[in-house]
């Protein structure tokens, strides 16, 4: 009956690490540094990391992977960055990218190619809790993400994608900054908050706000205005409300029509507005991002029929 218990608990353990074990847990369960060594001399173990076994041949899957990498880390430690981002699903799984966990300051931690390790002060207030395996929490793993970006600009879009993306509230990501206090881009993340806040919700609305409205020194218009169409409130992604009346502008991403319903609405906010005598025009991606300088032109015309006296300020790329 013994046998039969260290039989089920090896198997458990097989089984919740996915077949990586280290060196402590082979010698608690009766195995010999000798009978570790046969082991891996006929091909039937492969090392991982430094007291890290893989207990089959072949390539460690992604899951023995990232428990391997945990396992490395004696001291303790949490899946982060690029690794934990993939579990939640805002980030791209890449195979060819490291195993990234964050471990206290000042601890030891596995030196190895396969394993990027970060050191953070705040370690005992960024656990996910009861996550399997154990990683930062969504808001934080945002947090690592942006100051990790190598320039101010990909750390500002990685502030506003990745919150949207992870389902992060401006709020959260601020209260994280707080607590953890970055040295970089402090400034960053408080204009992404901002932004959020602002209503400001998709890549194209972020790229427009910057290269559209700001670059040419276009007045900021109200992000998600409610509007009612057919007795239901609809929201307008900017509306610009001046002496000769109002405009709108409607950023049509790469979702834009993805089924009847959307379609339908779309055509309906279309009649609302033609019936409030408002013009509305629709922008894509490649007008927003590749033509920014004609949008803006073509924005400023409507706004100065309606009243505006300011005029277009020419950005770089306007030559």
């Amino acid at each position: 009956m013994h046998a039969l218990h260290d039989l089920d608990d090896w198997l458990r353990l097989l089984r919740d690490q996915h077949g990586v074990v280290t060196r402590a847990q082979l010698l608690a369960r009766g195995f010999t540094d000798h009978g570790i060594r046969a082991q891996l001399d006929a091909d039937r173990w492969q090392p991982l990391h430094d007291g890290v076994f893989l207990t089959y041949s072949g390539p460690a899957t992604p899951e023995a992977r990232r428990i391997g990498a945990l396992l490395a880390c004696r001291s303790g430690a949490l899946l982060s960055h690029e690794t934990a981002g993939e579990l939640y699903g805002f980030v791209e799984a890449d195979p060819s990218r490291p195993i990234h966990v964050t471990v206290r300051y000042g601890a030891s931690a596995v030196r190895d190619d396969g394993v990027k390790v970060h050191r953070s002060r705040a370690f005992a207030h960024i656990a996910e809790a009861a996550a399997d395996p154990p990683r930062t929490t969504r808001v934080h793993t945002v947090l690592d993400l942006v100051v990790a970006a190598p320039t101010a600009d990909e750390a500002m879009q990685r502030a506003h994608q990745f919150s949207l993306d992870a389902g992060v509230h401006p709020l959260a990501l601020e209260r994280a900054a707080e607590l953890r206090r970055p040295t970089r881009y402090r400034r960053v993340v408080a204009d992404a908050v901002a932004l959020l806040r602002d209503g400001v919700l998709s890549a194209l609305e972020h790229r427009y706000l910057v290269d559209v409205e700001r670059a040419h020194g276009l007045p900021e218009g109200v992000r998600q205005r409610p509007v009612p169409v057919d007795g239901v409130l609809r929201y307008e992604d900017i509306v610009y409300d001046l002496p000769g009346g109002s405009a709108i502008v409607r950023l049509d991403g790469f979702s834009y029509h993805r089924d009847k319903l959307t379609a339908l609405v779309d055509r309906r906010r279309t009649v609302a507005a033609v019936l409030a005598r408002t013009p509305a025009v629709p922008f894509g991606w490649d007008e927003v991002t590749r033509l920014p300088c004609r949008t803006a032109r073509e924005v400023e015309a409507i706004l100065t029929a309606l009243g505006w006296e300011g005029g277009l300020v020419p950005c770089p790329r306007c030559s």
